[in-house]
């Protein structure tokens, strides 16, 4: 009975604790989170207030082990330093009773945690970019009010403004930027800028439907490589990049804007999705392979000097596609591994917390914050990354790179609680 009602108490208030430190951390990242992602998206208050909800969710995974290792440590702590554990001793209560709530605990925060990783925190990544992005002419105007400028690797053009007000965007300069080909690689990347355009007013349309954008003036001045003096693009002038004489500017939309981005982030991916994913990128991968094999055999074969040289550099292009798409599989194999990893690493927190906290004596919060977290940021998370660098990199297995840190502080908590129950 009194094992029953000790561990009743103990749980309840492990719950307790939980809760409490849960709330105050998960608010505390979700204010920086929200700031860094209206900060990068652009988002108005009015998207910031709408998204808040969706972003929960994606916190939780972060706060959860650490709030599981804080609650331990605080309670069993404070057992310790009431003299609890000595008076259990004393009345011949074996000590393995007191760690059971601490191991229920952690088992439940794992599944809560594992059940996250599964569908809810990609379901609420969708939701989160739909809603972001549902009006993304207004994300555009947000980025350009806020940088002064708007640039992404996809986009053609560099757009610079000196203001925006309401819909007005004022002395805009759009850079065309130069494509030549890397000698190295084969593919194609931006070597200054062919032209520049600049108009007193301009606004930006986007066109969903057709995934493009536009900027539209009644009149540009124009400086391109093969014109000295500026010249305004009037009826009879045409420019390159103009849909027409006095058109817009039509491009596509970043793909940070579109959705594109967002839909194949893997957070965004449910955990049933992963293998499909990587069966899908594999077979990419593979591809680039296999017309790389047949471009080299080609290249060997053929007698033309030059056109051996050519298909050569075609080959090195294709191994940069290559290498992308091997990156995305050992990210996307990674993920399978760390999603399970980091929900156990509440288990394993929930237990290496008990020991802990008995061992610091301590019932104040502050002390017990800085016992249980300093280990965790200097032990535990540098632990995660270096195995997920060392699986993704093929120096170890991929599973055992991603489960090291638990595996590690999994044998230190054993060791810990092993000792306590043999003092």
């Amino acid at each position: 009975m009194l094992g029953n009602t000790l561990n009743r108490m103990i749980f309840w208030e492990l719950v307790r604790v939980f809760l409490l430190s849960l709330g105050t951390l998960t608010g505390l990242f979700l204010v920086v989170f929200v700031v860094q992602q209206a900060s990068l998206l652009g988002l108005s208050l009015n998207q910031i207030v709408r998204v808040v909800p969706l972003l929960v969710p994606s916190m939780l995974p972060i706060t959860i082990p650490a709030t599981t290792l804080f609650a331990s440590c605080v309670v069993y702590g404070r057992l310790a330093h009431d003299n609890e554990v000595v008076a259990l001793k004393a009345a011949g209560v074996h000590l393995y009773t007191i760690v059971r709530p601490a191991l229920l605990l952690g088992a439940l925060a794992t599944g809560a945690t594992a059940s996250l990783y599964h569908t809810t925190i990609p379901a609420t990544q969708r939701q989160f970019y739909e809603e972001v992005l549902a009006d993304p002419e207004e994300v555009l105007y947000n980025q350009l009010r806020r940088d002064r400028c708007l640039r992404h690797p996809s986009l053609p053009y560099v757009l610079y403004v000196r203001d925006v007000e309401g819909k007005r965007l004022i002395d805009v300069v759009v850079k065309r930027r130069k494509k030549v080909k890397d000698q190295a690689t084969g593919a194609e990347v931006s070597l200054g800028y062919s032209s520049v355009l600049r108009a007193p007013v301009a606004h930006l349309r986007v066109d969903l439907d057709a995934g493009a954008m536009s900027i539209e003036s009644d009149r540009w001045a124009v400086y391109d490589q093969t014109v000295k003096q500026p010249t305004e693009l009037i009826a009879e002038r045409r420019v390159e990049g103009a849909t027409n004489s006095t058109g817009p500017i039509v491009m596509d939309l970043p793909d940070s804007v579109s959705g594109k981005e967002a839909r194949l982030r893997i957070s965004a991916l449910t955990y049933p999705e992963l293998p499909e994913r990587i069966a899908t990128v594999t077979a990419e991968r593979d591809g680039f392979a296999d017309k790389r094999a047949k471009l080299l055999e080609e290249a060997e074969r053929h007698p033309n000097p030059e056109v051996r040289g050519s298909l050569q550099k075609e080959a090195a292009g294709l191994k940069y596609q290559y290498d992308m798409k091997a990156r995305q599989v050992r990210n996307l194999r990674a993920e399978v591994h760390a999603r399970p990893a980091l929900a156990a690493s509440c288990l394993v927190f929930a237990l290496l917390g008990c020991p802990v906290g008995i061992w610091a004596n301590r019932s104040d919060y502050l002390s017990t914050f800085v016992i249980c977290f300093l280990p965790t940021l200097v032990i535990y998370y540098p632990l995660l990354l270096a195995g997920s660098d060392l699986g993704k990199s093929g120096r170890v297995p991929m599973g055992f790179g991603c489960w090291l840190a638990d595996i590690v502080l999994a044998h230190v908590a054993v060791f810990l609680i092993w000792r306590f129950l043999r003092r």
